[in-house]
């Protein structure tokens, strides 16, 4: 069981040590570049607290559980060139991974799914290197990829991943909805019958 709650500045190291612990599988062996601690700490907190500069809305969540932060997710309105109609980005999600597979991430993409809902986002985009395991885990909820750019001086490819927001939202919702449903004993829980 956990808890979901916005982030706070006073969370910020524990959150980006999350990220920066995940670096090395999102980039799936395509790079060698190392994130610093502390650089990347003062990244975010900044980016977290400069959003009403930059007429922006930034929000950053964290998972709970037994006095532990889980996972975490943060969104920010989309650039133009990103999304044409009213969007927002996942600009980054995180789980610890003995926390993975148990609704975390479905629960932290969720709840931004919602707040920018509110506030009139239509779509979500994602960017999201190529390789990256989590690539599987954006398709299974109903994005598509829109493009490819290269980041990075090894110039990794990274999928831009785009999706309206109301069928994602479904799409997790159905996700979690079966997880609670309990398996018959004729049916095998990984079979889908095809």
């Amino acid at each position: 069981m956990f808890v979901l709650r916005r982030l706070t500045e006073s969370d910020m190291y524990q959150a980006v040590g999350l990220k920066v612990a995940c670096w090395p599988e999102e980039l799936a062996g395509l790079s060698a570049e190392v994130l610093d601690l502390e650089c990347e700490h003062s990244f975010w907190t900044e980016w977290m607290n400069t959003a009403p500069e930059h007429n922006d809305v930034r929000l950053l969540y964290g998972a709970f559980g037994n006095g532990e932060m889980l996972g975490v997710a943060f969104g920010s309105f989309v650039e133009s060139k990103d999304s044409p109609e009213s969007g927002f980005e996942l600009n980054g999600l995180w789980v610890e991974p003995s926390h993975r597979g148990k609704g975390v991430a479905l629960s932290l993409i969720d709840r931004l799914l919602c707040d920018f809902h509110e506030l009139g986002a239509e779509k979500i985009v994602i960017y999201s290197f190529h390789h990256s395991p989590s690539n599987h885990f954006y398709r299974r909820l109903g994005c598509e990829v829109t493009a490819t750019e290269h980041q990075l001086p090894e110039t990794v490819p990274v999928d831009v991943f785009s999706c309206d927001i109301v069928k994602m939202k479904a799409e997790i919702h159905a996700i979690l909805e079966n997880r609670h449903k309990p398996v018959r004993s004729h049916e095998h829980p990984t079979h889908s019958g095809h």
